[in-house]
């Protein structure tokens, strides 16, 4: 996967405006990896190399559903000129946010070194955004990213100026409390960038939607769609792997609320799997519960045999609910009827 050229885009937060500020209190923030990502997936592809998992507690199947795309990736840089970021690694503060995006788009031609990024497959498609966990970066969800996008899906996946290591300097605790504000400002952007002219011209439909995110960024991602702290109405979907419901303020899972689906492992070193049974019964339906036998925190996200079920309980279940495609119901079901994985719904 090549990347394109950095390309900068200064958007307004216009569009669809969350229902009640969003939380900006520079005080405690509690995290579910207070030290941080990379140091802790590290480990567990040391443990795996060490303990490699068995066919009793992952599923076989490791091939993703069919479909007709090849998947590009570009970056462009969206900058949002109302908020503040903080100092990090010797840089001062910003009085604006700036926020790196990886971008994967279905194509129909697969990208070489001399066209790196073909057009888009002809259509428009549901938007995904999605936000990493404390600590690390958006790289590392690569795999996942991906896939998502070989679904039919663009994927768009920034870096937070606080909490991203794609920057230099310790990760900000308190700037977890921008990131929905960040998801929101992304979505804002990429459909402008859908609308206006040049590559992805016309690839989004602007009334399909979604959002995920891993650890930290699960709760990023929540609050985003789910906390009327922050609520973003134009998310219309979003899974939640291995995230928790606190943080911010506000009412968790109002009425009203888009589908949900939680991911969660029930060896998770780091963060309880009873974080997702608690979001589960608390949350509006449809929701559904994914549960990995064992597994790890994140781990189970990015690597193999583990990550491609997640993305195929994923495209199902984006399908479902941004697609309305009538086939996806009975696709999630077949991932969580495979070993080592369980799917609950209410």
């Amino acid at each position: 996967m090549l990347i394109a050229a950095v390309v900068t885009a200064a958007a307004c937060s216009g569009g669809s405006e969350p229902a009640g500020g969003r939380s900006s209190s520079p005080g405690p923030v509690r995290l579910i990896a207070a030290a941080g990502l990379r140091s802790i997936l590290d480990g567990e592809r040391a443990r795996s190399r060490k303990n490699p998992p068995t066919s009793t507690t992952t599923a076989t199947t490791t091939t993703l559903p069919s479909a007709p795309f090849d998947v590009a990736q570009t970056r462009m840089t969206f900058t949002d000129p109302t908020r503040g970021s903080p100092a990090r690694g010797g840089a001062p503060a910003q009085s604006s946010r700036t926020l790196p995006t990886t971008i994967y788009y279905p194509t129909q031609t697969a990208p070489t070194p001399e066209v790196p990024t073909p057009p888009p497959a002809p259509g428009a498609y549901p938007l995904i955004v999605f936000a990493h966990g404390f600590a690390i970066d958006a790289a590392a969800y690569a795999t996942l990213l991906h896939d998502l996008a070989v679904g039919g899906f663009v994927v768009a996946a920034p870096d937070f100026p606080g909490t991203s290591t794609a920057t230099p300097g310790a990760a900000n605790r308190a700037d977890t409390l921008q990131q929905p504000g960040d998801l929101s400002f992304v979505i804002t952007s990429m459909l402008q960038v859908s609308a206006g002219p040049g590559l992805l011209h016309g690839t989004i439909d602007p009334n399909a939607v979604g959002d995920s995110g891993q650890s930290d960024g699960g709760v990023t991602a929540l609050a985003a769609g789910w906390n009327t702290c922050c609520i973003d109405a134009r998310i219309k979907a979003g899974v939640i792997l291995t995230g928790g419901a606190f943080g911010f303020e506000g009412q968790w899972f109002p009425p009203g609320s888009p589908p949900v689906m939680f991911v969660h492992a029930t060896a998770d070193e780091v963060n309880p799997y009873s974080a997702s049974t608690s979001m589960f019964q608390q949350a509006q339906s449809p929701k559904y519960l994914l549960t990995i036998d064992g597994g790890s925190h994140i781990e189970v996200y990015v690597d193999p045999p583990w990550e491609p079920q997640v993305a195929q309980a994923m495209i199902a279940f984006y399908d479902q609910y941004l697609k309305h495609d009538p086939t996806a119901a009975g696709r999630l079901q077949a991932v969580g009827s495979q070993p080592g994985y369980t799917l609950q719904a209410g």
